[in-house]
């Protein structure tokens, strides 16, 4: 019974181990198509964003040393632990975006912003970062993102739900960050925090399509009135 329990206790933490952000990136780092972008020879750009941000960046920058060129890591304040050569770091608000999320993110935009087709830009997407990378589009605020997030929290919401509401609010989200920094391709290492795995509610899918409709986004704000 003992070497049962040893053994149950040795698979838990090797599948512990496996999902931990730094050996989750070094793994995914290894993929043939990063490494075919590699041997391309053009930039790679980082942009690191949820509350991982740092420890997924710091993975990044360890195993791609002088082969990154440079970016942006926004987490949630008190998760960065100090600097990363080569990237700027912010330290911003969770659950509710402030002016720390705007600053960061711009950051990030203007960064790769200009890249190339042979160009990468690895985004590394974490838990919190509906919250951590934000744009509000055109006509609306840091404030209604505040309100409309606090309204749908204090209703009971649930995450796919707010994030759908969300991307309608955002310039980078529901794929938009994936549209701005074209031609370049970006290779994308996510760490889920969504039932289901639904790529394009992490985080609000910066770099996914977005598979809902906006009749789904009037369903649940009827929901919630």
């Amino acid at each position: 019974m003992k070497q049962v329990k040893d053994d149950a206790m040795k698979a838990a933490l090797k599948a512990i181990e496996a999902v931990l952000p730094e050996n989750a990136v070094k793994e995914a780092l290894r993929d043939e198509r990063f490494l075919k972008r590699l041997d391309g020879g053009g930039r790679v750009v980082l942009a690191a964003i949820g509350k991982a941000a740092w420890r997924m960046a710091k993975a990044a920058a360890d195993t791609l040393g002088s082969r990154l060129d440079g970016g942006v890591v926004v987490t949630k304040y008190g998760h960065s632990m100090g600097e990363i050569q080569g990237l700027e770091i912010y330290e911003a608000g969770h659950p509710f975006p402030d002016e720390n999320t705007l600053a960061g993110t711009a950051k990030a935009l203007e960064k790769v912003k200009g890249l190339s087709e042979k160009d990468t830009v690895l985004f590394l997407v974490s838990g919190g970062g509906s919250a951590l990378f934000e744009k509000p589009k055109d006509g609306v605020s840091l404030d209604d993102l505040i309100s409309v997030t606090d309204q749908l929290l204090a209703c009971g919401a649930d995450i796919v739900e707010i994030n759908m509401i969300r991307k309608r609010l955002s310039a980078v989200k529901g794929g938009r960050f994936a549209q701005f920094v074209a031609p370049s391709q970006v290779f994308a290492i996510v760490l889920s925090d969504v039932l289901g795995d639904r790529l394009d509610s992490i985080a609000s899918g910066p770099a996914h399509p977005d598979s809902s409709t906006v009749r789904e986004a009037m369903r649940i704000v009827d929901k919630y009135s």
